[in-house]
Formats: structure tokens, C-alpha cells, sequence
């Protein structure tokens, strides 16, 4: 894996005592949590995010802020580009027959939809289901950015 530096690798760098411990401590809490809402099962979670990310529109708009014009099924630049569970396994490294079992289990629990072609997109009701997860990732990036904010003042302050 090559090692690349961060545009704001130097502050990193510079501001490492004081970022990596933030970063390991919101990382930490962020795993635990996110883990809990998936019943303890990682895999799952990385699943659902693979999901998440390889059936976002191909043509996403950061002004695309409504998660139901994005899970509705809409046609047009909007909708989500469904995915197949070897996809999902090469993607997300995890063999074929553990996604198709946890798959599954996303499905029942009305995270996952699957078409009649047997391709999977996120569920219309996942943004509801998963606002505490969402909630969580938030304060994990606040947590980083709040230490990137004090390290910049630092760096400028001399």
C-alpha cells in the first residue's frame, strides 16, 4: 500500500502528539459504537458501507442532500446503481458467502433491497435506521476536525 502524504501531512506531522491520541480515542468509541449497530458484526457493517458507496449515483452532486431521492429508486442522474454480491465481496474483500449470509440478514432487518435481478441497493428506510450510526460517524469527525482546528491555531499562533 503506498504511503501518500495527506495535503495537511506536515500539520499531522508537526501536531502528531496531539492528533493521534484524539483520532485513536473518536476511533475507538466510533468502532464500538458502529459495531453495536450491527448487532457486533463488523463484516456487516463494512457490508452495508460497501453497499452504501459502490450504488451511489454515478453522477453524485454534493448538493444532493436528500437521502430519499436517493434511496426511492427514481430514475434519472439520482438513482442508485444496484450492486451484485461478488461485487460487493471483491470490493469489501470478504468472501462471497459471508456477504450473501449477511446480505441476507440485511435484508430482514429492511437495510437492503434486492431487485429481481438479485442486485442490492440500500433500503429507503436505512437513513432512518441507521441516523444513531450516522450520529456516531458524525462525532467521530468532529472529534478529528475540532484536533486538526487546534493543531492549524497552534501552527499559526508559532
Amino acid at each position: 500500500m503506498p504511503n501518500r502524504q495527506p495535503a495537511n501531512g506536515d500539520l499531522i506531522k508537526d501536531n502528531f502528539g496531539s492528533i493521534w491520541p484524539v483520532h485513536l480515542s473518536a476511533f475507538t468509541r466510533l468502532l464500538t459504537a458502529l459495531r453495536a449497530h450491527f448487532d457486533g458484526d463488523l463484516d456487516m457493517l463494512l457490508i452495508m458501507a460497501t453497499i452504501g458507496e459502490r450504488t451511489r449515483p454515478e453522477h453524485w452532486a454534493s448538493g444532493l442532500t436528500d437521502v430519499e431521492k436517493l434511496t426511492r429508486g427514481a430514475g434519472g442522474r439520482d438513482r442508485q446503481l444496484p450492486i451484485n454480491v461478488q461485487s460487493i465481496a471483491d470490493y469489501a474483500r470478504i468472501p462471497r458467502e459471508t456477504v450473501r449470509r449477511k446480505v441476507s440478514i440485511l435484508q430482514d432487518k429492511g437495510l437492503v433491497l434486492r431487485a429481481g435481478d438479485g442486485r442490492l441497493s440500500v433500503a429507503p428506510e436505512a437513513a432512518s435506521l441507521l441516523a444513531g450510526a450516522t450520529s456516531d460517524t458524525l462525532e467521530y469527525l468532529r472529534a478529528i476536525c475540532g484536533a486538526m482546528e487546534d493543531a492549524a491555531r497552534r501552527s499559526r499562533a508559532g
